[in-house]
Parts: structure tokens; sequence; C-alpha cells
């Protein structure tokens, strides 16, 4: 069905790239030079990491003495970076590997502190009394103590053998590594809550056999109650955080109404106050917390952040902050206790994610360091689009137009649906977007709905609509470009990874006519077999099972319509070619999803060609496998909706 109404565009840049010779594919498809950036409690240190291309590291520098150091990280898969302290810095990594006691690979997640007097660096907890031997990681963190070089850490405790080990908590030395078990928790045990003294302020506990969900305390030094729920086959809430006086627990949940969602306090005597930080059309993304979740204001999502404090004049120093750049859209990544000094990454207008350093207190606004080896003038421009979905529904998304000489109609078209498809795309620097419009391409990044952020009505209206209005919405987007007169009908080309994977060969299969490529990343096109693995490895009674039943269906009660929607029984329908990439690692869609869907594409005769990713997982988290996908879908690209 073809809408004749045109899409809105917001336009939040002022003009267009001039012309110029793009960057090199390397500096799109390796990692950011510099990543993970944050702020040291004092405000006077940063810690990074930094990747040239050849060689990783953990990188401390002073601002006070410019003075820098740091460690090798080129053979770990690093994550994130943070201050325990002015001393310490915390670098959390994930491998897959092989774990005895369970069955094939586990993403294996630790936390190495790094000494920066000594430049000693130590795994934590590997060297611990108590810890369960076979699990797929130690390296949370959810306090540090103050004045003490220690963290606190819940790791899973028991000896070998436990067939259901609780998640305990454990108090790690920053100097050695090792740690001690200092509370034993419950086999559904999911959460642990401090303060800075070592005080457990909540449990959080879901069995999801019983389908019982309570959080307790242990304040008073005993364990009491604070909150009870049975028939809870789901969480009923996000157990977001403390208050920072330590009076409630901050809870994010829909008000009444359900249109909404706002902050809840739970006090520790069960009763509840709010909503609070509740504003019209908007939804919370996240809560603002220090490193024992102490909350102290949230952020809003959307096209661009927004944020609201406690402090009623950070909040003012904030939105006086978009007011005097409204091109922008600012991610705060860490921030000095005493908040005079707040470390952002900024996206839009000619940012590609480059920091800087906000003092609230002056306005002032200081440049730290780039993340890419991106020239301003490079970044091509983004626009935040809405347009109708064929039953009138509004679906907001993103247009990143190619840079040269202009032109904005009869462009050749990149369709990329995100993941999730509880997520959304929002005004930043998407890399991969980006590299399309340097080589001339028009992208579309679709929030299709089933999207999180904004509101739970939109992300809800998803719910079973996989292959379905969902994708109807991916659908409508393309139509309302082409008949716009700005993306050219027989040079469009859909790219995307996981549940987007999902969507490009839904799009392949459902639309055939509308797409001359189909390219998916790590993709499902098996739904009854993903829902079959989900309850092998989660249990028919877990929350993560009961989730993806909600969200998509039931294996055995809704299994004709997922046959019907899943791309593998639709091979003979396809008309485009067919690139698949997965990574030989992936644990959260597995490769045979790839292999199901290329077997199937060859049964029909029709082309396709996979390619596996040695030693990736589900995320593209190396420069060496990021750079070779990008590579792959630009030689792809090229040959099917390239240059004519």
């Amino acid at each position: 069905m073809r809408t004749r109404l045109l899409i809105a565009v917001f336009g939040l840049l002022a003009g267009l790239a001039t012309a110029q010779t793009p960057p090199p594919i390397e500096a799109y498809g390796q990692l950011p030079v510099v990543r993970a950036m944050t702020l040291s409690p004092s405000g006077n240190k940063l810690a990074y990491i930094m990747d040239d291309g050849e060689m990783e590291g953990l990188v401390v520098y002073d601002l006070t003495t410019n003075e820098q150091t740091g460690v090798n990280t080129t053979r770990i898969k690093a994550r994130g970076v943070h201050f325990a302290n002015e001393r310490f810095v915390i670098l959390s990594a994930s491998d897959t590997r092989r774990l005895i006691g369970y069955r094939g690979r586990l993403e294996y997640s630790g936390a190495f502190s790094f000494d920066t007097e000594s430049n000693d660096v130590e795994q934590l907890l590997v060297r611990a009394d108590g810890v369960y031997p076979g699990q797929s990681g130690i390296g949370r963190v959810v306090g540090r103590l103050s004045g003490e070089d220690r963290l606190l850490m819940p790791a899973y405790s028991g000896g070998h053998g436990a067939q259901s080990p609780p998640y305990s908590l454990f108090k790690a030395r920053l100097d050695s590594g090792r740690g001690r078990l200092i509370e034993r928790g419950r086999n559904h045990t999911i959460d642990w809550f401090v303060n800075d003294d070592g005080t457990v302020l909540a449990r959080e506990d879901h069995n999801n056999k019983d389908d019982v969900y309570s959080i307790l305390t242990k304040r008073s030094g005993k364990w009491q109650p604070v909150y009870q729920l049975e028939d809870a086959e789901l969480r009923p809430f996000h157990l977001a955080g403390v208050k920072a006086d330590e009076s409630a627990l901050i809870v994010i949940d829909d008000t009444a109404d359900g249109k909404s969602e706002a902050i809840f306090e739970l006090a520790f005597d069960g009763s509840w106050s709010g909503p609070f930080f509740l504003e019209d059309g908007k939804e919370i993304d996240y809560v603002v917390t220090d490193y024992n979740r102490r909350v102290f204001g949230v952020a809003y999502s959307g096209m661009q952040p927004s944020y609201a404090f406690y402090d009623e004049a950070l909040t003012e120093k904030f939105e006086a902050l978009q007011e005097q750049y409204p091109l922008f859209s600012f991610h705060i990544a860490s921030w000095s206790d005493d908040w005079s000094r707040v470390l952002l990454q900024i996206s839009g207008g000619r940012e590609a994610g480059n920091y800087y350093v906000f003092e609230p207190e002056t306005m002032g606004l200081g440049f730290v360091a780039s993340s890419r080896e991106i020239e301003r003038d490079a970044v091509a421009p983004v626009d935040t689009i809405e347009y109708p979905a064929r039953d009138g529904l509004r679906i907001p998304g993103l247009l990143t137009w190619p840079i040269g000489d202009g032109r904005r109609e009869n462009l050749p078209l990149i369709v990329m649906p995100h993941g999730g498809p509880a997520s959304y795309d929002q005004l930043s620097f998407d890399w991969m977007a980006q590299f399309f419009a340097s080589r001339g391409y028009l992208v579309l990044q679709p929030n299709f709905r089933g999207s999180s952020g904004f509101g739970y009505q939109f992300e809800s209206a998803g719910h079973g609509e996989w292959g379905g209005k969902m994708q109807d919405d991916v659908t409508d987007g393309v139509m309302a470009l082409i008949n716009g007169g700005m993306a050219d009908p027989e040079r469009v080309c859909i790219v995307g990874g996981s549940y987007g994977g999902y969507a490009a060969l839904a799009g392949g299969a459902f639309t055939p006519d509308l797409y001359k490529c189909v390219a998916a990343i790590a993709p499902v096109s098996d739904l009854p077999r993903m829902l079959i693995d989900e309850r092998r490895d989660h249990g028919q009674n877990h929350g993560v099972y009961a989730y993806w039943q909600m969200a998509i269906g039931d294996a055995r009660e809704h299994r004709e319509k997922l046959e019907r929607i899943s791309p593998v029984n639709h091979a003979a329908a396809f008309q485009a070619p067919v690139l698949l990439i997965h990574g030989k690692d992936d644990l959260i869609v597995p490769i045979r999803q790839s292999k199901r869907m290329r077997s199937a594409l060859r049964a029909a005769d029709k082309p396709v060609e996979l390619i596996e990713l040695k030693g990736e997982d589900h995320w593209l988290s190396t420069r060496e496998t990021r750079l070779e996908t990008l590579r792959a879908l630009d030689a792809f690209v090229t040959e099917h909706i390239g240059a004519p």
C-alpha cells in the first residue's frame, strides 16, 4: 500500500555538508579511537580505551599534571571503564569460552582493577572463597565502600555440583583481586543494592518457579520484607536504585492509566509515593545513578535525550545547555562526585560522538577528545522525521543524507531497522549509517512500533506483530520516501542486525518487489526454533521466555503463525540477492539461524552468501570483524544499487 502523505522532516541541521573525498572505510569500520571515557570522583582524571587500529589500551590521564599511564587490552574484549576511586580504575571485559559443567560456550565477563600508581592489573574475584566455579561471569559491580579500596560484587556462590547456586554478595580487594562472601542470597535472587558502608539496602528476588517477586532489606541488621507480589510471571516494575538520602527505593513503573512512565518511591516500610518525573510524551530511558546506584535524576528517551534531576538548579543548567546548542544530543558519560564537572559525549551537527567537559556552574563546555578520526565536515547531516503508517500511527525515525552536492532527490536508499526490537535509534553518530551516507546513499532508520523510547503503548503495539504491523511500518517508511521523490525505487537495499536482520529477511520474503538486495547480520530466520532455544536455555517458567511469549507468541500454541512469518519458510519468494553475516561465537542468536536461511535459499536456487565471523559475538565487538563486515556490506550494496 503506497501512502501519498509526505514525511515530516524536522531538520536539526542548518545545512548540507560540502562535497569532499570521504574518509576511508577504516574510519567507520574500526572501533572508535577513543571510547568508554569516564571521569574520576574528583573530576581531575580521565580514563578511556584507546584504539589506534593495531593495538588497544586502557589510558588514564591526569588533567592537572598532564601525566598519563595505561595498560594493553588488545587481547580482551574491553566493554567499559570507570573509577573505583582516584587510584584504581575498573575495566570490564568479556570473552567467549567453554566452562566445565556448562553445555556449549558462554560469554564470560570479568572485571579488572588497574592500579595507577603501580601499573598492576588484577582480575577481581578470581581468587575468592565461595565463588561458584561454573558461571558466565564475575564482572558486575554494585557498590564501592567509602574510604576503602574495596568493591561489592554479586556472583553465584557454592561449590562444584550445586544444582541451583544462590546469587550472593562478595567484597573484592582492588589491590589483589581477592574476595570473600559477605551476604548469601537465594537461587532466585536477581540483584543487590548497597550503600557505601556495605549495608544491604535491598535484595531483589524473583522466583520463576512459583512466580513470586519480593524485595527485602537488611538496614536494621536483620532481613525484613519491603514488598512482595504473587502471580508475578514477569517483574512488576524496574527497581532502578536508591534515593540519595537512602530513605526509599527508586522504581520506574507505568502510571495508573498505563499511558506514561514515571519514578515512584518505595519506602522501606512498604509505602509508596509518586509519581515523580512525569512528563507528557516522554518515556524514562534510564536513571542517572552513582556507583552505589543513588539516583540523582532521569534521562528521558526520544530523538534527543533530555534530563531532569532532583536538584532543580542542575535541571535548569542542562535545559539551558540544550537551548544553547539545539542541534546536539548530549549523552552524560560520567561526572565528578560534586557535579562540578560532567563528561558529555556529543552527537549531532558536526559532532561524531566527541567528548566534552561541561561545568554547570559557569556553563563552560570544553573539548576533550575526538572519538573517531573523522573531520567535522565529513559528518553526514541527520534529520529526525515522522511518517504515517498505513493505519495512521505516526512512526518516528532518522534520515542520514549523503555528503555531496546537496541533491535530495531520487537517491539510492539503505533501510536500516534496528535490533531489539525493544530499543530505538536516536540522534547520534551511527557508524554504519554514516558510512553509507559518506558513499552517497540516503539512510532510513525507522523506529517501528515495538520500539522502546516512545511510550509503553507504542512499544506494546508491536507485541505479536513480528512480520506484521512492525514490518509494515518499515515498508511504509520506504514508500513515503519513494513517493516523496527522495528515494529511487529501483535502488533500495535493506540492511539490519539481530531483530533488524529478521526485518531485513522479512522484507526480502514478504515485499520482494521492494528491495534490490538484502543484508542480514546475526538474524533470526526461524521463529519456532528461536523460541524452542530460549525455552531450553532459560526454562519454561523463566521471565525471559515469558517475555518472548508475550512479544512473539508461544512456540506450541502459535506455531502455525510463527512458521508463516519465518523467512526461512519463504525462500522461494525472494527476488533480491541475500548476504548473511554471523559471528561464530554468537550466543544471543546462534549462527545456525543463518545457516538454516542459507540452506533454504540454496534449495530454492536463490543467490545467497554467508560470511562466518571467526571469534565474533552478537555485537561486532572487535575491530577486525567490524571492518570485515563493513567491507562485505560495501561490496554487496555497491554491486546491486551503487552508482549506475
